[in-house]
């Protein structure tokens, strides 16, 4: 009897792949952008021994825009530039003309596509070349919202609804929880990550066992990015 040999599955298998890897990191997660500024700026490092291009623009929350397609009121320049082996560059953002609140921020997002070079065209191997795109909040802060995130943690408040947790956000800033956590159980948090709009409230589901009234640990993210720990009581 003939055995029949699937000659891709071989292929596939046999195939020599290597990657080439993006390496261009951002100096910070998230920006707050003022709005009596009319330019940001941001510093990009290349952490690799290869120059990379990069390309950069804002969308207003659409993952798949593109910088054809973006509507944000906002620009980067250089939207293209070459960033050399071990390296660093500066990104502007520049506010255009626009229509946003004044009475509470509004949030957008700044995406970085690291293109690396084509691998040498010597190397005899196939070559999976990836563009990783980076992505990270941009907040626009009317010039007169000038609390602190400490203080705005405060303003939250946390219900017990059945198995729900209802969030409120009174204020006039995104605020963002990482993680919730009893004395009981500190390994596990209660909800995922949750970011809350501004004068709004958000139902989460949340895991594990909590009572009206008990306190937990909240983790929250401040405007520099870094993760804050406070106390809060369930009502």
């Amino acid at each position: 009897m003939k055995k029949i040999i699937n000659v891709s599955f071989i292929l596939l298998f046999t195939l020599i792949t290597s990657i080439a890897k993006a390496s261009v990191v951002l100096e910070r997660t998230r920006l707050i952008f003022p709005m009596d500024k009319s330019t940001l700026s941001l510093q990009i490092f290349n952490h690799s021994e290869q120059p990379t291009l990069v390309q950069s623009w804002i969308d207003d929350g659409d993952i798949s825009s593109t910088p054809e397609t973006t509507t944000a009121p906002f620009i980067v320049i250089p939207p293209i530039m070459k960033v050399s082996a071990n390296g660093g560059a500066q990104l502007k953002i520049q506010q255009l003309e626009n229509k946003l609140p004044q009475d509470r921020e509004s949030i957008f997002y700044l995406n970085v596509l690291d293109i690396p070079p084509k691998p040498d065209s010597s190397e005899n191997a196939n070559t999976l070349q990836l563009a990783l795109q980076t992505r990270i909040k941009l907040f626009y802060r009317p010039k007169q919202l000038e609390l602190t995130s400490s203080t705005i943690f405060k303003q939250i408040e946390i219900i017990k609804k059945q198995q729900n947790l209802e969030i409120n956000n009174p204020s006039a800033y995104f605020f963002t929880i990482s993680k919730m956590y009893t004395q009981e159980n500190i390994e596990q948090s209660l909800i995922q990550t949750t970011m809350i709009a501004p004068f709004s409230k958000q139902e989460v589901e949340y895991k594990g066992r909590i009572d009206t009234n008990q306190v937990i640990t909240v983790i929250y993210i401040d405007d520099d990015g870094n993760y804050q720990q406070d106390k809060k009581n369930i009502h």
